[in-house]
């Protein structure tokens, strides 16, 4: 099976390529990728006129809920809405139930991501750093990497102890496995439900002050300093945490650092409905916050996009919003906000964007994926983007089992049109007015 992409705007950060040209796809490797249309006998022709041909997109942070919460979102489900969104890699957190804090739950994801009714996505387990995540004795983190974990994190539980972060940290340094940290001080921020300050003393909610991340990212980028632990700072969200990242990286510690979606494009005054989907972990923070965060986009501070995709049931979200869950379904709708708030408002570039959702991320994470360069993943890893494509995200359309959006029903502009992964291809034909033609 052949499969040619012509005429469309390659991009590729990590080989600095940026031109109009074709693709190739030979028996689910990537053959060609160049300037020219090359003289192939192809079994499938599309013409990608307008369109961004870019390596399969990347996204470090999931919670794709299974095993265990299964009524949230499935593997199969959630590989299915990552294709849909243009992600070839997703990385699922361990905050599972139980948690992945052993080598035969690490079994279980990669098979059950390789069946054939997943999304035909690639699924990079990320694996706790504590047993059960209770914060009491690290789980043997050298069988895990040995099952398949690219990186070991406690997100859902960040770990309060810095005596436990720092024997994490020092056996991570010696598996040269990266710690991604949730940066949060469960003190400051319990019972909170929205960012602390004016809005949230107006609303009568308890708020969850700014302290309660800055301080544990200030923690973390010490002693990834001091160890020399790779550590990825998970879903920024205010100016301080930002700042402090920065003066990390200034000092050499091996520290990288993501953003979700809805801490670039929104603020704390959506709250002001009591809308469920607006309630996130950490919280919309104020304009302030967005205005650094766009621009430490732009200075390459924080270093990619995550989706931070975290689905719930309806019945769990049509609550009152202080006892709704935190957190929102993301992986379809992160490249439309990113394109929407970032591209064609000139914060980023088309190559910047990319390397925000796709060759950073890989690189963080070492995975193989996040090129073009022929050779360089298991199999051909491509996103086909419209950059200009008008829509509506609309949840009731969605292959996520998460219906829970503060996206729902706003106009994007720029939406991933088909995804490669191997053998496998999305294409949304929802949206397929003749941008993308097979013709052969």
């Amino acid at each position: 099976m052949r499969t040619l992409l012509y005429n469309g705007r390659i991009l590729d950060p990590s080989q600095d390529l940026d031109l109009v040209g074709s693709v190739v796809i030979d028996d689910d490797q990537l053959d060609y990728v160049g300037p020219n249309l090359p003289e192939v006998d192809a079994d499938e022709v599309y013409d990608c006129t307008g369109l961004w041909i870019t390596p399969g997109l990347v996204d470090p942070h999931v919670h794709l809920r299974e095993p265990g919460q299964e009524y949230k979102e499935t593997i199969v489900t959630g590989t299915q809405a990552a294709a849909a969104g243009g992600y070839t890699t997703v990385c699922c957190m361990p905050n599972t139930n139980p948690p992945l804090d052993n080598p035969a739950l690490v079994d279980f994801i990669l098979d059950r991501a390789a069946s054939p009714e997943a999304g035909g996505v690639f699924v990079a387990p990320v694996g706790a750093l504590t047993r059960g995540m209770s914060e009491e004795q690290l789980t043997d983190l050298a069988a895990l990497k040995k099952a398949g974990i690219v990186a070991a994190s406690d997100e859902g539980r960040p770990i309060q102890s810095a005596a436990v972060m720092t024997r994490a940290m020092e056996f991570c340094v010696q598996l040269n496995l990266p710690v991604m940290a949730h940066c949060q001080d469960a003190s400051l921020a319990a019972g909170g439900s929205m960012n602390d300050g004016a809005m949230s003393a107006m609303l009568g909610l308890k708020g969850i002050p700014r302290s309660a991340e800055e301080i544990v990212v200030m923690r973390n980028c010490i002693l990834s300093l001091h160890t020399g632990c790779q550590v990825h700072v998970m879903r920024v969200s205010t100016w301080g945490a930002v700042e402090l990242v920065r003066q990390a990286k200034y000092l050499g510690a091996p520290v990288t650092c993501d953003v979700a979606p809805h801490h670039f494009a929104l603020t704390e005054e959506m709250v002001g409905d009591f809308d469920t989907n607006f309630k996130s972990d950490p919280p919309l923070r104020t304009q302030l916050d967005v205005d650094l965060i766009l621009q430490a986009l732009n200075d390459g501070t924080i270093d990619c996009i995550s989706s931070d995709h975290s689905p719930h049931a309806s019945h769990e979200v049509h609550a009152p919003f202080a006892e709704a869950p935190m957190g929102h379904a993301g992986l379809e709708s992160t490249v439309g906000a990113t394109l929407t708030y970032l591209y064609h408002t000139k914060v980023l570039t088309p190559l910047q964007t990319i390397e925000k959702l796709s060759t950073a991320p890989a690189r963080i994470l070492r995975l193989e994926a996040g090129t073009l360069r022929p050779g360089e993943t298991p199999v051909a890893q491509v996103t086909i983007l419209d950059p200009d494509l008008e829509w509506t995200f609309d949840v009731g359309r969605t292959f996520s089992k998460g219906k829970n959006s503060p996206f729902q029903g706003m106009a994007f502009k720029g939406k991933a049109v088909a995804t490669f992964c191997g053998g496998e291809i999305y294409r949304d034909a929802r949206f397929d007015d003749g941008r993308i033609r097979q013709v052969g």
